[in-house]
């Protein structure tokens, strides 16, 4: 009996590894997408494969926007990230007056957004990393043979690539 579930244990992570589901990679990322007349960031999955990656939205709403690209197909792949304070505007405001003087460390702490751009001659993505896994993203794209190009605050202002 013990020799039969061990067998069935292994026969099922054998298919696991050797099926594509088992060869992908996910991560968690945001997706921007279109809605209505706004763009909108929504949870996906970024799933990494030896010859392609997808962008699957977690949402059924947006299933219609997945994205598939060959890495091959990749005419460009940008990495650049944004900064912004951690509380801002009437929220900042709000609790400072609630909190007092403690809030005043947070107000100069800045957060950082890790974007990545991905283009092919005819489509492109926008995705939002993860502050955990954009290091391990871009790892990903440069072992695949994608040279990702970081786009610094300085280059922004510049005008330059």
């Amino acid at each position: 009996m013990k020799n039969k579930i061990f067998a069935a244990v292994a026969l099922l992570c054998l298919t696991i590894a050797v099926t594509p589901f088992g060869l992908s990679k996910q991560y968690e990322v945001e997706l921007v997408v279109q809605d209505g007349k706004k763009s909108k960031e929504t949870d996906a999955l970024l799933m990494v494969e030896d010859e392609q990656f997808k962008i699957v939205p977690k949402k059924d709403k947006f299933k219609k926007d997945t994205k598939e690209f060959d890495y091959t197909s990749l005419k460009t792949a940008d990495y650049s990230y944004s900064k912004k304070p951690m509380l801002s505007g009437g929220g900042a405001v709000a609790t400072a007056v609630l909190l007092g003087v403690f809030v005043v460390p947070f107000l100069f702490m800045k957060k950082k957004n890790h974007w990545l751009t991905v283009q092919t001659e005819d489509e492109f993505a926008v995705m939002k990393l993860g502050s955990s896994n954009y290091r391990a993203i871009i790892a990903e794209f440069e072992t695949h043979g994608v040279t990702v190009n970081e786009i610094k605050e300085e280059d922004k202002k510049e005008g330059k690539k």
